[in-house]
């Protein structure tokens, strides 16, 4: 007992690790990865310890090496981390040349704690990446700038033949055994799954997501090929010892829509966000669309005439949108704003944001009108049509997300009864294309990346507006392109294309030194951050 008391207080007493960090040596042209890891205080021993500390290390080591990696200017502007994003074959090859790397420099603290270095050849690294990167004036080109590689696959957003998406996508996988013929099916499985992953708009980075996010996506993704109906052999051929295939799939979209799965995916790497249905609806033999949510003669309507509304609802719920704002307290918080009938303004869709939370506001109008008496089906059958047409807007910043317009049919033997089953027959075609509009342009968003708007405050010149938006471009996991806007009286407005959350990258923005630049976040929405430099 005596001898585990002692082993734990010298465990405790270990020595607080600095920041680990990495850098590139282009003097010796290495990549350098610092780690060092902490023992584990409930060890049994200083060498178990030890054990754990390395590998901690190591793991420590390689994220260093990754990040300065990623910051790396490439010659067309921006950074290795956006070249990276956009071709995962590329990121499983640095990958592999990273974490296959052996340690250099390894140093054992007498408590189990150790310190390493991981040292990567800069002439090493894959040929794509080695053409990019631009060497520092009087450097030599990495010696992979010059090799010679097949034409890429050009990975063009999915096409749309009747209902089917064709997507072109590329896989690999390494031959094991001398199994060439079992090494070209898995490039095909793999080259498949990535199809239904560019088509469905839904990729999930490991390093930037929750697991059980990365989860989820690895369950969709287990019957990715139930929805490829056929594919085609695009090209092939060998990188050493690794097949890559190309093909070209043919992806069912019936079977996409119905995968709720990857709806609710697609959803919580938006944030789950709430979304709330305003629909005025003029029946048969009314005057004007009214709603309860409208003030005077226009609110006074019954209950059984929010058909549109209640129908959308329903839509959205079995179409994956689980967090909806109860239609009572839409209502009644959309009496507050006032000043709302067949037109919402972007303050009152902020203002109706601050009173819900509200993130997407699904606003439109539905009118019923009687077409005639249908004798084909008896005396006194009436035919009615409705017409919805709406648009769903974020709230914070009045962006249109989609619009859409339905129109249906029905017969009954009095007019309101007619209208009334006309309004829910087109609130339900109008429901279900809303959905495929907003997870279109959410899936757009999540796999080419997301415009949001970024204010920064207390900027002291021109000078350090345009060194900062440099940074953010150069220096941020996720940011794809930074546009400035304007710069006027201290502040700078930026649009940011940014692939990733918007939470993400508020917390990198101000955890993460940018250069000479201390930034405080100050306000953030689903779609706009409020940025503060600091002295």
């Amino acid at each position: 007992m005596l001898g585990r008391i002692a082993l734990i207080a010298a465990l405790a007493a270990a020595p607080a690790f600095a920041q680990t960090k990495g850098e590139i040596d282009w003097n010796r042209r290495v990549l350098v990865g610092h780690g060092q890891g902490a023992p584990d205080l409930n060890a049994p021993s200083v060498a178990v310890a030890r054990l754990g500390a390395e590998r901690a290390a190591k793991l420590d080591a390689y994220r260093n090496a990754l990040e300065s990696l990623k910051g790396l200017e490439v010659q067309s502007g921006g950074s290795v981390a956006s070249l990276m994003q956009n071709d995962a074959t590329l990121t499983a090859r640095v990958d592999g040349a990273l974490k296959g790397v052996k340690p250099v420099k390894t140093h054992y603290y007498s408590d189990g704690g150790v310190s390493l270095d991981i040292e990567v050849p800069l002439d090493a690294l894959p040929a794509e990446l080695a053409r990019a990167i631009r060497v520092p004036a009087g450097a030599a080109p990495l010696a992979g700038a010059g090799a010679a590689a097949a034409a890429p696959i050009q990975m063009q957003p999915a096409l749309v033949q009747g209902d089917l998406l064709v997507q072109v996508a590329q896989g690999e996988a390494a031959v094991l055994d001398n199994d060439r013929p079992a090494a070209r099916q898995k490039a095909i499985d793999d080259a498949l799954r990535r199809a239904v992953e560019m088509a469905a708009g839904t990729r999930v980075s490991a390093t930037t997501e929750m697991k059980d996010f990365q989860l989820k996506m690895d369950q969709v993704l287990t019957h990715a090929q139930g929805f490829v109906r056929r594919y085609e052999i695009v090209r092939e051929g060998m990188d050493g010892t690794v097949v890559q295939v190309a093909v070209r799939a043919f992806i069912g979209t019936a079977e996409l829509d119905k995968d709720l799965e990857a709806m609710g995916l697609l959803m919580a790497r938006k944030g789950m966000p709430r979304t709330m249905v305003l629909i005025a609806e003029q029946n048969v033999g009314m005057a004007a669309p009214r709603a309860v949510w409208m003030r005077g003669e226009s609110a006074l309507v019954s209950t059984d005439l929010r058909i549109a509304e209640i129908t959308v609802l329903d839509a959205l719920k079995n179409g994956g949108f689980g967090q909806l704002i109860d239609p009572e307290i839409a209502a009644e918080k959309t009496v507050q704003v006032g000043g709302i009938a067949t037109e919402i303004t972007a303050a009152q869709a902020r203002k109706l944001k601050s009173l819900t939370g509200a993130e997407v506001i699904l606003f439109g109008q539905a009118i019923a009108t009687v077409r005639g008496e249908m004798p084909d089906l008896g005396p006194g059958w009436l035919s009615c049509t409705a017409t919805i047409s709406g648009r769903a807007v974020n709230t914070d910043n009045g962006d249109i997300l989609s619009t859409a317009e339905a129109t249906q049919s029905a017969a009954q033997l009095d007019d309101v009864s007619c209208g009334k089953e006309a309004i829910k027959k087109a609130s339900r075609a109008f429901g279900q294309d809303m959905i495929k509009k907003i997870a279109a342009r959410w899936s757009k968003d999540v796999s080419s990346g997301n415009d949001i708007h970024v204010t920064v405050r207390k900027v002291p010149s021109f000078r350090t507006a345009t060194d900062f938006r440099a940074a953010l471009s150069q220096r941020v996991r996720g940011v794809r392109n930074v546009s400035q806007r304007s710069f006027a009286a201290g502040t700078q407005e930026l649009d940011v294309t940014l692939q990733g959350s918007t939470e993400e990258f508020a917390q990198e923005v101000e955890a993460k030194k940018l250069g000479k630049f201390s930034v405080r976040v100050i306000g953030l929405t689903p779609n706009t951050v409020d940025l503060e430099l600091g002295q």
